[in-house]
C-alpha cells in the first residue's frame, strides 16, 4: 500500500484534508500534530485527537527549537507563515522518511499568508520534495504531484481553493459532512502581527528561551536593545500571569501605590555595570509610569528588587512624556494605548 503522513492542525482545511485523505483507496495514512510555542491549542482539541487515534495512526510531536529558528532561516518566504511552513515541512519529511512515507497531505490553500504557487514551488524545492507534497484544497492549481501521475491519486478528488474562498471551503465541508467553522482549533500567536514583530526584535539578540516567548504576548511589552526586555501589568489577571514567568535573575519593579502596576524587567544583568543596572532600571520605571497613566514630568516613587537579593529598594523616577519613551516607531513593539491609571 501508498503511505501517507496527513498534517492535521484542527482546523477546518486540515480536517478536510484528512477527509480527502481518507477516501483515497490504498492510501495507508499516518495523522501527526505537530506542538509549537506560538500554537494555543483551543478547547476540543484533546477530544478530537482522542477520536482520531481510535480508528488511525496518530502521533504528536513537539517543535521548539525547530520554530524559535524559523525567523532566521525562512528561505527567502513570508514571514511568517511561509517561514513556519518550511519548518513544519521539514520535520515531516523527516518523520516520512522513517515511516516510509511516499507522500505528505497538507491542508495548505494557496495565497494563504501571502504564500502563492510560485513560493509553493521554491519551498518544495530546497526541501527536496518535489511532487511528494498533496495539497488536496488547492491541487488543480499546481502542477501534478508524483501520486496523481502513479494514479495514487486522482485529479477529481483535488480542488482549485485559493485563500479568502470561504464559500467554497464550506461548501465542500457540506459535501463531505463535516461540521464545524472556519477558525482555527489552535491560535497561532505569529498571525498577530504585533507579535510577530516583538519577536523579529528579541531574536536579534539569538534565540529565546519559552518563558521569554510567553513574555512577548502581554499587552504592554517592550524591547530595548540591545537586551532589555520590560513586561508591564495593569489588571489583576495579567499580573497573576506575569507573577508565574518570574526568573531568580529578573528585577521586579512596583509603585508604593493601591492597585500598583506589576512590572518584569528582563536582560544579561551579570554583564551589566552597576551604572548600566540602575540606567536600565530607570528606564523600566519611566515605562510602567507612562503605561499607567502618569503625566509626563511627574515625579514618583518606584520600588524594585533584583529577585537574587532580598534588598527592595527605591528610586524617584521622572514620568517620561510619551515622545521620551525609548521605542522605535514602525517596528511593532508599541502597545495599543494604555488605560489611565489613577492613583486615588
Amino acid at each position: 500500500m501508498t503511505q501517507a503522513l496527513v498534517l492535521y492542525s484542527g482546523s477546518l482545511a486540515s480536517r478536510l484534508a484528512l477527509k480527502l485523505a481518507e477516501e483515497i483507496w490504498g492510501l495507508d495514512i499516518v495523522v501527526v500534530y505537530f506542538r509549537s510555542p506560538f500554537f494555543e491549542e483551543r478547547e476540543g482539541l484533546q477530544q478530537a485527537f482522542r477520536e482520531l487515534a481510535r480508528r488511525l495512526p496518530f502521533r504528536t510531536k513537539t517543535l521548539k527549537r525547530e520554530y524559535l529558528r524559523l525567523a532566521l532561516g525562512g528561505g527567502g518566504l513570508p514571514f511568517p507563515c511561509g517561514a513556519c511552513r518550511r519548518v513544519l515541512l521539514l520535520r515531516a519529511a523527516r518523520m516520512a522518511r522513517r515511516l516510509r512515507a511516499q507522500y505528505i497531505v497538507t491542508g495548505e490553500v494557496v495565497e494563504k499568508g501571502g504564500v502563492g504557487e510560485g513560493e509553493i514551488l521554491r519551498l518544495e524545492a530546497q526541501l527536496g520534495l518535489e511532487g511528494h507534497i498533496i495539497r488536496p484544497l488547492s491541487g488543480l492549481l499546481l502542477p501534478p504531484t508524483r501520486a496523481e501521475r502513479r494514479g495514487e491519486w486522482p485529479r477529481e478528488a483535488l480542488f482549485d481553493l485559493r485563500a479568502g474562498d470561504l464559500r467554497g471551503l464550506q461548501a465542500l465541508a457540506g459535501e463531505l459532512g463535516l461540521e464545524g467553522d472556519l477558525d482555527q482549533a489552535r491560535f497561532c500567536s505569529l498571525s498577530d502581527p504585533v507579535y510577530a514583530g516583538r519577536l523579529l526584535a528579541v531574536l536579534r539578540e539569538g534565540l529565546p528561551t519559552v518563558n521569554t516567548l510567553r513574555l512577548l504576548g502581554f499587552r504592554h511589552f517592550f524591547f530595548l536593545p540591545p537586551d532589555l526586555k520590560v513586561v508591564v501589568a495593569l489588571e489583576p489577571e495579567e499580573q497573576a500571569a506575569l507573577q508565574t514567568l518570574f526568573l531568580p535573575t529578573d528585577v521586579r519593579l512596583y509603585l508604593p501605590v493601591p492597585r500598583s502596576p506589576l512590572v518584569l524587567a528582563r536582560a544579561g544583568w551579570a554583564a551589566y555595570t552597576e551604572e548600566e543596572r540602575r540606567r536600565a532600571v530607570v528606564q523600566a520605571a519611566g515605562i510602567a509610569l507612562a503605561v499607567a497613566g502618569f503625566p509626563g514630568g511627574e515625579t514618583c516613587d518606584v520600588c524594585f528588587r533584583f529577585e537574587w537579593e532580598e534588598e527592595t529598594k527605591r528610586l524617584l523616577v521622572v514620568a517620561p512624556q510619551p515622545s521620551e519613551l525609548p521605542l522605535q516607531p514602525g517596528d511593532g513593539l508599541i502597545p495599543p494605548p494604555a488605560e489611565v491609571y489613577l492613583t486615588s
